[in-house]
């Protein structure tokens, strides 16, 4: 595909190649944005000829924008052509609207919108667009036999945490008990949907205050027998803190896998997960919980602390990559340090041992793309790209959110260019070994 095409001319300054064996091979139309969201779903059909995408107006760039409609598109990189297909009102700059191919060669997609009585349903389409049936809820993520899938409470998410719920369902009124709230196994043939783990669940090993908690980012192990979930919360220091939960997938065996910090992952294998997390130890964790870094005397020193960057702020607070084992039956073990120093959105590959990667903006506004060889533990940089979001509300930023194409040959990310939105493919097919 002509990268000048459609009026998108390649910016050496947006886009740098840092790799000589990785290619640029493709960008979404500058005439709007387009983005997919979140680094665990694969965006490409399952033909692998056309990306499934969140499509929106030029300009659409502040989180005030999340209460319009945005239109589900479909893209073909090899000719450049999008096919617009839906409607939703359920969508968000971090993790679109959950829009997702079903596993398998249906043909069909789904994606999450609001029901006529206000409440977030999934929706699922043929190819070209025609509702082939609704769902009772939601959905995040889907068993890779594709039979259910499992969903959060977006309604509450919009409330708690509005960069990660949809803002068409915010309601200050909505106060759900521990009970009523959680997560939902949805059956994907009937649209049935029942509650699978509730917040109260969670909360009979929590024993601190159950207020403004939530469970979110559901993830389903590759064999579809397992599952794990975030449990956080906001305490009174002004943090984010959270527990990384499991269970079976019929809900059973519930257990904490990590406590106070934990950010993104990606399961390695149906036993083991690689985890951005901070574990510190029980004393500093139930401090947190208790509201007890808020204190006058110790708040100056905890500004410093966040204020702090690079890897001595990694070394001094613990943080890295850890593996961490399904039912704690292996003790964790830091992962890839000290190439992989800071927190990323991982994907791992399932058909070789390579993992994509990013980074946060620098200091100067760049983001990396990498790739890390698990066998061999090296990492290899594919890519620079500046932070080109114009927003100043940071739930509006824009992550690369580095995605694996089926073959896991090329990779998709999401970036920012002029405060537009896009998606650029690299084939990184003769850095991993697999077949063009």
């Amino acid at each position: 595909m002509d990268l000048h095409e459609g009026g998108y001319p390649m910016s050496a300054e947006a886009i740098r190649l840092t790799n000589p064996s990785a290619r640029l091979m493709a960008r979404t139309p500058r005439d709007r944005n387009m983005f997919f969201g979140f680094h665990d779903l694969c965006p490409w059909s399952p033909d692998g000829s056309e990306l499934l995408l969140l499509s929106l107006p030029t300009g659409t760039c502040d989180m005030v924008d999340t209460t319009r409609p945005a239109t589900i598109a479909a893209w073909n990189p090899d000719t450049g052509a999008t096919r617009d297909l839906a409607e939703t009102e359920c969508w968000n700059f971090q993790q679109a609207a959950r829009q997702q191919w079903l596993p398998g060669d249906t043909g069909q997609f789904v994606f999450n919108r609001a029901s006529e009585s206000g409440q977030c349903e999934g929706v699922v389409c043929t190819s070209d667009g025609a509702e082939a049936r609704r769902l009772e809820r939601g959905v995040y993520s889907i068993v890779p036999d594709g039979t259910w899938a499992i969903t959060q409470d977006f309604a509450l998410l919009a409330k708690l945490w509005p960069a990660y719920g949809y803002a068409s369902l915010a309601s200050e009124d909505y106060r759900p008990e521990p009970s009523e709230t959680g997560l939902w196994r949805v059956d994907m043939a009937s649209g049935k949907a029942r509650m699978l783990v509730s917040l109260q669940d969670v909360l009979a090993s929590w024993q601190g205050s159950g207020e403004g908690h939530f469970l979110s980012h559901p993830s389903i192990s590759p064999d579809g027998s397992r599952l794990v979930f975030l449990h956080r919360f906001f305490p009174a220091d002004g943090g984010l803190y959270t527990r990384l939960m499991g269970c079976g997938a019929d809900g059973s065996g519930l257990h904490v896998l990590g406590d106070e910090k934990v950010s993104h992952f990606d399961w390695l294998d149906n036993d083991r997960l690689v985890v951005w997390a901070r574990f510190s130890g029980g004393g500093l964790a139930k401090v947190r919980a208790a509201g007890g870094l808020n204190l006058p005397v110790v708040k100056p020193l905890l500004s410093l602390a966040r204020k702090m960057t690079g890897r001595w702020k990694k070394r001094v607070l613990s943080e890295s990559f850890f593996t961490v084992t399904f039912g704690n039956t292996q003790p964790r073990r830091r992962f890839g340090w000290p190439a992989l120093d800071e927190d990323g959105h991982p994907m791992v590959a399932r058909t070789h041992g390579w993992m994509v990667n990013d980074t946060y903006p620098d200091a100067s506004g760049q983001l990396t793309l990498m790739l890390y060889d698990l066998q061999h533990q090296s990492r290899v940089d594919i890519a620079a790209m500046h932070h080109g979001v114009t927003s100043d509300d940071s739930d509006a930023k824009c992550d690369l959110h580095p995605r694996w194409n089926r073959a896991e040959t090329m990779v998709a990310v999401d970036h920012c260019e002029d405060g537009r939105r896009g998606v650029a493919l690299f084939d990184v097919s003769h850095i991993v070994g697999a077949g063009a």
